[in-house]
């Protein structure tokens, strides 16, 4: 068998395995916890039934509970699917977002594709409670995607000023039409990563048009200013405080402790494996190889800090709220990853022991999940 085919068979088989142990453990959990309370009309406590029902229990949602009406309202459109359907597309989302991470990194190979799908599992600081509860997976793996879509222009302007990323007045045109609910949903997607995003947008056209004199695309300012408005719906939501209020208060150092140790908990074990991988990685490119980040990964790894440091506002910082944090990094792995190889052939060795450790540990982690079944 040749290098080739070699290059594209064993990835694929990996991919596959993995692709039916994912629906497999979906198919072994069952709709869950607040999966029961989201799968009725919350305004009227009946069983959903029409999109009416969603649109209405999603008002009350918003001025009673929380912001996420964006996530929360595709999440009981999956639930009124059933949960077979839910499965299908819950895996197809996994996909798709494993497929973004590899675009938006540079590196389109079927190995990077498998890295990727391995790493989003065996990396997760919460697997079970953001891949495959329902709930947790909407909100964070399906908010990824969108997420790293809205990113994906932004950081290819950053890495080609000089260069037109849409060339056409056409595609142009395109783009900032797609950017107004793209930049709205991407902010109104959660607490965090919706900020982050924003800021991140906002220092690209800081970045463009203060340092290296190019102009703007209209595009850029209806993203910014789009996500920005929908970051402000999901934090600014009524439902925020009538939650917030009926919650026990606790003193000002109890809450100062219990941010402070939720963040040092998220850093020092939830994100441990992305940053520590990360850290070599960047010692390897930067020190040994000499080579120098380009806009794009700077941008990522400031968004990784944002997305993580904007959790200190919250009254608590749960596991798989990492999970967005932990995306960025995962598409700053691969794209150093790519230049290393580039760089220096010899390291292709260490990479491939890597991606083997990671699929075997992945496969590890979608086997007891399914054991695990249930709660």
């Amino acid at each position: 068998m040749s290098g080739k085919k070699k290059d594209i068979l064993f990835p694929v088989l990996g991919i596959v395995v993995l692709g039916i142990l994912h629906f497999l453990t979906h198919r072994s959990i069952p709709f869950m916890m607040d999966d029961e309370w989201y799968s009725t009309n919350l305004a009227t406590g009946q069983p959903l039934q029409t999109l009416g029902d969603v649109l209405e229990g999603q008002v009350w949602h918003y001025l009673n509970w929380g912001g996420r009406s964006i996530t929360h309202g595709i999440l009981q459109l999956t639930l009124m699917s059933g949960e077979l359907c839910a499965d299908i597309l819950n895996v197809l989302m996994t996909l798709l977002l494993a497929y973004m991470i590899c675009v938006v990194s540079g590196q389109k190979k079927f190995y990077y594709f498998l890295l990727s799908f391995s790493l989003l599992v065996c990396w997760n600081a919460n697997t079970k409670m953001s891949m495959f509860w329902q709930s947790g997976l909407v909100n964070y793996v399906y908010s990824s995607v969108w997420i790293l879509l809205f990113l994906y222009p932004y950081l290819k302007a950053a890495d080609n000023p000089e260069k037109r990323v849409f060339l056409s007045k056409g595609q142009g045109r395109l783009l900032a039409a797609l950017m107004v609910p793209l930049g709205l949903i991407t902010g109104w997607s959660n607490e965090n990563m919706g900020p982050a995003c924003f800021l991140i947008s906002a220092m690209v056209i800081i970045y463009l048009k203060g340092f290296r004199k190019q102009q703007v695309s209209v595009w850029m300012y209806l993203g910014a200013v789009t996500s920005l408005i929908g970051s402000c719906f999901v934090i600014l939501a009524p439902g925020n405080f009538v939650r917030s209020g009926a919650i026990l208060e606790k003193t000002i150092g109890q809450k100062i402790w219990d941010r402070l140790f939720g963040m040092l908990e998220a850093g020092a074990e939830f994100l441990f494996p992305v940053v520590i991988v990360l850290a070599v990685l960047l010692l390897v490119y930067m020190v040994q190889l000499g080579g120098k980040l380009q806009a794009g990964q700077i941008l990522l790894l400031t968004g990784m800090v944002l997305s993580y440091g904007a959790m200190i506002l919250s009254p608590h910082y749960p596991d798989r709220a990492t999970f967005g944090t932990m995306v960025l990094g995962l598409v700053l792995v691969n794209s150093l990853i790519g230049q290393i190889i580039r760089r220096q052939q010899v390291f292709v060795k260490y990479i491939n022991l890597l991606q083997a450790a990671v699929w075997i540990y992945s496969v590890v982690i979608l086997l007891e999940t399914m054991a695990q079944k249930g709660i």
